[in-house]
């Protein structure tokens, strides 16, 4: 794999610095301008947004102006991410909407590649709503540029290929968005990788870890992820099946940790650059 042909992207939990997935914000202390020059300055090709902290961001910035930064500092390759109750009724769907239209305007004015979806988390829907609940969000995506992707998760209702893909059906600019992480710990063959349409890659992910009996998935999903190759998840072999399918858009690393959280914005951008641009084949 040619080097130049590799494109990494810093997810949002990867450089948000000390702010943890379900006791904080999600407001990160390091300014876009510092975020944006780190992520520059380690090699990444793109970096990812939050729901919860655009709003925080553009009582800082006009869009047109983080727009603008993102085109000084080459990082052409962006997600927003994540939207969850996309599916639901009531108060939880209309702050799932509020949320919906913030991310897809934001991020088709700065020129989003994806945005990822997750499903629902201890409860059961029936796949009908859920498909055209999907169909929906790429409805209103539908003309901003944004390829829409629900990412799988071992402990949600939408765990597999195959259900995503019966979700997903044959919406326009819809698809499957992969987080090795979910795919390892859901026990995803390479075989069900294999199985899926390339065209419905809408992105992918990596990391790695080391098994934890001790911890349940979900904190150890938001506490203890690691670098790719500093653990036993194989993410180098995961983006060469994942190549092989014919996926060739950029790489997300999202390491969601103590350990990354506790360090410096520098060395932490650094470290995962690093270790993802090895696994991914780039020295």
């Amino acid at each position: 794999m040619e080097s130049e042909n590799i494109r990494l992207i810093a997810c949002h939990w990867t450089i948000a610095g000390n702010q943890h997935p379900v006791r904080s914000n999600g407001i990160s202390p390091h300014s876009l301008p510092e975020r944006m020059a780190a992520v520059a300055r380690a090699g990444f090709t793109g970096m990812g947004f939050l729901q919860s902290d655009i709003p925080h961001l553009l009582t800082r910035h006009k869009v047109a102006e983080i727009a603008r930064m993102l085109a000084d500092h080459g990082l052409n390759d962006i997600e927003v991410e994540c939207l969850g109750d996309w599916f639901a009724t009531g108060e939880r769907r209309r702050v799932s909407d509020e949320q919906r239209r913030l991310l897809i305007e934001f991020g088709s004015a700065i020129g989003a590649r994806h945005m990822k979806l997750m499903g629902p988390i201890g409860e059961s829907v029936e796949t009908a709503r859920l498909a055209d609940s999907f169909a929906g969000v790429c409805a209103d995506a539908a003309g901003s540029g944004i390829a829409i992707g629900i990412e799988m998760l071992p402990f949600s209702d939408i765990a597999t290929p195959e259900r995503t893909l019966e979700i997903v059906g044959d919406t326009p600019a819809g698809g499957i968005y992969l987080d090795i992480w979910h795919v390892r710990h859901g026990d995803v063959s390479d075989a069900q990788l294999r199985s899926i349409p390339v065209e419905r890659i809408i992105g992918i992910e990596i990391n790695d870890a080391i098994p934890n009996p001790a911890k349940s998935m979900f904190d150890a999903t938001v506490d203890d992820r690691l670098p790719p190759g500093e653990g036993q998840m194989d993410p180098a072999g995961f983006v060469r099946l994942i190549r092989e399918i014919g996926y060739a858009g950029p790489i997300g690393v999202e390491i969601i940790a103590d350990a990354q959280r506790a360090l410096p914005l520098d060395e932490a951008v650094t470290r995962a650059y690093r270790a993802s641009a090895a696994c991914a084949g780039r020295s």
